[in-house]
């Protein structure tokens, strides 16, 4: 029996806490108990024996930890999923001029608001997002932020329209300032790519990253026109992962959106620097953009999460990324289980963003961060359970969660509702 003090709270419900990569804990009676906004033990139900019945809650459903979303742009939330075509195009016609936007206090505060309402709806509870170019919008959204957030203004001062540049830091001196205000937890530095930046702001951005060993979020190797034109503005470099390593971008704290066509150089180098790559299966599938080659990521031993790549990705729940993630490696013949899905979506987001001490699964100490799913007619298997709760439209899985809870509360989805309906 476990002693518990007057202020716990103990949840009974099923349990599903992720290892790693191929295991996970399963308590179908479980208990976990939470102090102080922490995790404080979890486990089969009978270890909690004795708790008084006044502080025990019981939730009809299955925890898992909160989500983890390692690469998506909260300023395409509005218009996520509306534009289908190759990336090169779709971000000259559409998501570019929906950024200028940003540049409105008013605007960037209504859609900050209505994000971050939406991702801890969807059971979203931690991640890192990119944002336009804009300071101010920046700061709004890192004061908006629900959960724990990496944010970074996207720096783009060339190969765009002008009021994005103009934005834009156009050296590390602008950036540092920023880096300090937010700091090195909560800022990502965030060359968008490496077409919006030269070869010497990436080498004053990659200094900066190492001495202060921040975060760097940027994209790589996504489709192939946008590989033939970065290469082309790059012709010292060996391929498109070149031109990061030369500048010193790529470091283990270094996460890159896409990866999906890759030489086995690159593969190497990645490797070697110790990078993540933020998979982001759904949002691909929507741009036509390919599929990353998850065998020789494995083979590399290069570490990966899951993200949903809004606006490209047509939606912000990760349950509807890790249905993705399955079908279509599936699909391609490619071994994928539920345990390598979840751990994708939770601990291994955790790991990349630096949280892993602090968050991701259910290991006591960490942040008591987690969703409550409903039971399915699978309630017989763990993994029958969860792919049962990752089938549906995307709506459906953007409302599948039954609760979030932060820091062990939990969030107030009616009042995040009434807070961002439209005036």
């Amino acid at each position: 029996m476990l002693a518990t003090s007057a202020e716990d709270l103990l949840i009974r419900a099923s349990v599903l806490n992720p290892i790693d990569a191929e295991r996970w804990d399963f308590h179908r009676d479980g208990g976990l108990l939470i102090r102080d906004g922490r995790i404080a033990a979890v486990g089969p139900i009978e270890r909690f024996a004795g708790t008084p019945a006044s502080r025990v809650l019981e939730l009809d459903g299955l925890l898992v930890p909160g989500f983890v979303d390692v690469h998506i742009h909260w300023v395409q939330h509005h218009v996520r999923g509306r534009f289908q075509m190759d990336l090169m195009e779709w971000l000259r016609e559409h998501i570019w001029p929906e950024e200028i936007g940003f540049a409105d206090p008013a605007f960037a505060r209504r859609h900050a608001q209505a994000f971050f309402a939406d991702l801890a709806r969807a059971g979203t509870t931690m991640g890192m997002a990119y944002s336009s170019p804009h300071a101010e919008a920046l700061r709004i959204a890192a004061d908006a932020a629900i959960g724990d957030w990496l944010l970074g203004n996207s720096i783009m001062e060339k190969s765009a329209p002008e009021p994005l540049c103009r934005a834009s830091p156009d050296n590390a001196e602008q950036v540092a300032p920023l880096l300090q205000e937010l700091g090195r937890e909560r800022y990502a530095i965030t060359p968008r790519f490496a077409l919006n930046c030269s070869a010497e702001l990436m080498r004053q951005l990659g200094a900066l990253a190492r001495r202060e060993r921040a975060f760097v979020q940027t994209h790589l190797a996504e489709s192939p026109n946008e590989i033939r034109e970065v290469c082309a503005a790059f012709p010292e470099a060996s391929d498109y992962t070149d031109i990061y390593d030369r500048a010193g971008l790529l470091t283990p704290r270094t996460v890159l959106g896409h990866c999906i066509h890759l030489s086995e150089r690159e593969y190497a180098t990645l490797a070697a620097r110790g990078a993540w790559i933020a998979h982001c299966p759904s949002s691909n599938e929507a741009l036509d953009s390919g599929l990353m080659n998850l065998a020789a990521v494995r083979h590399h031993g290069i570490r990966y999460a899951l993200a949903s790549d809004v606006g490209a990705g047509p939606s912000h729940s990760m349950l509807h990324v890790m249905q993705r993630f399955l079908a279509l490696h599936r699909r391609a013949g490619v071994p994928v289980t539920p345990q390598e899905a979840l751990y994708g979506a939770t601990l291994a987001g955790a790991h990349c963003l630096g949280r892993g001490n602090e968050a991701g699964n259910f290991a006591p100490g960490k942040r008591a961060d987690f969703v409550l799913l409903p039971k399915t007619a699978s309630t017989t298997s763990p993994a029958g359970w969860l792919e049962e709760l990752l089938t549906g439209s995307t709506a459906e899985l953007e409302r599948r969660p039954l609760q979030t809870w932060i820091r062990g509360e939990p969030v107030d989805f009616a009042a995040l509702e009434a807070a961002t309906e439209p005036a």
